[in-house]
C-alpha cells in the first residue's frame, strides 16, 4: 500500500469516528481508462435510504474537487447504468475526485424510492455532505453530472445545497414530465407507424389527459388518445366514468418544471441534448435552458446540441472532447 494509501485510510477512520451515519472503507486501486485510483467504499444514511457507493480519487495531491454522478430513470448501480466509465476518467484525468453509488433498490443500496425526484434530490444533498466533510475533498470545489432524470433531481438539489459549484446535464428534461411524457409518447406513436398530426395530438391531449382539473377537460383529451391506433394498441386506454376520476395532485413530482429553478442558477452550467432525442424534446429543452439561465443572468454556461445522436451518447467524442474542454476553463 502507498504512503498516500496509508494516509486516506486513517483519514477514512477519523471521518468514521467523527460522523456514525458515514462509513469508509478503503477499498484499494482501480484503473478507470487511463486513470489509476484510490478508491474508498462509503456508506451513508438519508433517510429511510442506506447509500453505498465508491468515491475515486486521484493517486497525485492531497485534495482534490470533486464531482458526483447522478443516474437517470431506472435500476442503476455505481458504475452507472449508461457507461460511466468515459466520463469518469475525463473527470479524473482533470483532478477531480469522483463519487458515484448503487441507487437504492439496486445492489448494496437499500430502500424504496416512492418519489423519484425529490427523495433523490434529498440523497443527493446528503451526499455533498459527506463530501464536504471528507478530509481529501476541497469543499469549494464540488460539482454535479447527472443524465436524463437526472435533470430534474440536480435542480432540486440546487434549491436545497449553496455547496455545488457547478453542474453539467446530459439530456436532461427541462419541462415537467408529464409534458416530457407527452413528447416520449408522441415520438413513440411515430416509431409504431402513426403520423407527425397524430403525435401533435398525443403532445397536446396527453398533458390535458395528466393535468386536467375538470372531467370535461379529462374528457376531451382521453377521448383523442384513444382513437389514435398506434397508442391505443401499446396503452390500452380506457375512459373513467366521472364518478371514477379524480385529477391528479399538484403536489406530484410530475408537476416539477426545473426550469423554475434554473432561472434562478448562476453557477456554472453544462448542458447537452442530442439533436434525434426521443425521450426528451432536445429543440425544447435547448431553448428552455437558454432562457433560463439568460433571465437568471448566468454568465458561465453553455449548451450543446451535438447531431445524429439520440438521447445516449456518452461514449461519444464529440460529447467527451467539449466536457474536457469546459472543465478546464472552470476557474477554481
Amino acid at each position: 500500500m502507498t504512503s498516500k494509501a496509508v494516509f486516506l485510510s486513517l483519514l477514512a477512520l477519523l471521518v468514521c469516528a467523527c460522523s456514525p451515519a458515514v462509513v469508509i472503507e478503503p477499498a484499494g486501486e482501480r484503473k478507470i481508462g487511463d486513470q489509476e485510483v484510490q478508491v474508498e467504499e462509503i456508506q451513508f444514511r438519508s433517510g429511510k435510504f442506506k447509500v453505498v457507493g465508491d468515491l475515486l480519487i486521484p493517486k497525485d495531491g492531497e485534495r482534490h474537487p470533486a464531482i458526483i454522478m447522478v443516474h437517470g430513470d431506472g435500476p442503476a448501480l455505481r458504475s452507472g447504468a449508461v457507461p460511466f466509465g468515459p466520463t469518469m476518467e475525463i473527470f479524473l484525468r482533470n483532478g477531480f475526485a469522483v463519487f458515484s453509488w448503487d441507487k437504492p433498490g439496486s445492489g448494496e443500496s437499500t430502500g424504496e424510492i416512492n418519489n423519484a425526484l425529490t427523495q433523490r434530490a434529498d440523497i443527493l444533498v446528503d451526499g455533498i455532505e459527506v463530501l464536504i466533510e471528507h478530509p481529501a475533498i476541497d469543499p469549494d470545489q464540488i460539482g454535479i453530472w447527472g443524465i436524463s432524470q437526472a435533470g430534474w433531481v440536480m435542480p432540486l438539489a440546487l434549491e436545497q445545497s449553496d455547496e455545488i459549484d457547478f453542474m453539467v446535464v446530459v439530456s436532461g428534461g427541462a419541462e415537467d414530465s408529464i409534458e416530457q411524457g407527452a413528447y416520449y409518447v408522441g415520438q413513440q406513436v411515430i416509431e409504431l407507424g402513426g403520423t407527425e398530426e397524430q403525435a401533435a395530438l398525443v403532445d397536446k391531449y396527453y398533458s390535458q389527459y395528466r393535468k386536467a382539473s375538470s372531467y370535461e377537460e379529462y374528457r376531451e383529451a382521453i377521448e383523442v388518445l384513444v382513437s389514435i391506433p398506434q397508442l391505443q394498441n401499446q396503452y390500452q386506454f380506457e375512459i373513467a366514468e366521472e364518478r371514477q376520476w379524480k385529477p391528479l395532485s399538484r403536489k406530484f413530482d410530475a408537476f416539477i418544471d426545473p426550469m423554475d429553478i434554473i432561472v434562478r442558477t448562476t453557477i456554472p452550467v453544462l448542458a447537452f441534448f442530442g439533436e434525434l432525442d426521443k425521450n426528451i424534446d432536445p429543440v425544447q429543452g435547448a431553448e428552455a435552458y437558454e432562457v433560463a439561465l439568460q433571465k437568471a443572468g448566468n454568465e458561465h454556461y453553455q449548451i450543446i446540441t451535438i447531431p445524429d445522436v439520440e438521447h445516449v451518447f456518452v461514449t461519444s467524442p464529440r460529447y467527451l472532447e467539449p466536457l474536457e474542454a469546459w472543465l478546464q476553463q472552470l476557474e477554481p
